[in-house]
């Protein structure tokens, strides 16, 4: 069942690569292409033999546009980043404003928040 289910889509594959597949078909296909290596390899795969077909037949343009790879690594720095740039914001905010638990009530905070 695995093997007709890699048929079918490889069968999608060639025809998103031609143009024939309509918008909600290649958002399918691209979703699944996420969760299947094997099918998102073999779509590199024909790509890299299109383009090479293309230019045995005289097309010196044709290439294959990479796709950015995010290492690990830079992934985690930047998630480190964004949540102390978030923990770091929310301190400044409570010591502007202040916040729950302040002993004001909640006209009184945004009284104050309006004045400054």
């Amino acid at each position: 069942m695995a093997d007709a289910s890699h048929e079918q889509w490889l069968a999608q594959i060639d025809a998103e690569l031609d143009g024939e597949l309509s918008l909600v078909e290649r958002a399918a296909l691209a979703k699944h292409l996420v969760t299947c290596g094997h099918c998102a390899g073999a779509r590199a795969s024909h790509l890299e033999v299109r383009v090479a077909l293309a230019r045995s037949a005289g097309n010196p343009h044709a290439f294959v546009v990479p796709r950015p790879a995010i290492r690990a690594g830079t992934l985690a720095l930047w998630v480190v980043i964004a949540l102390g740039a978030g923990v770091v914001g929310g301190w400044v905010a409570h010591h502007q404003w202040g916040g729950p638990g302040s002993g004001a009530t909640l006209e009184e905070s945004r009284g104050t928040i309006v004045v400054h």
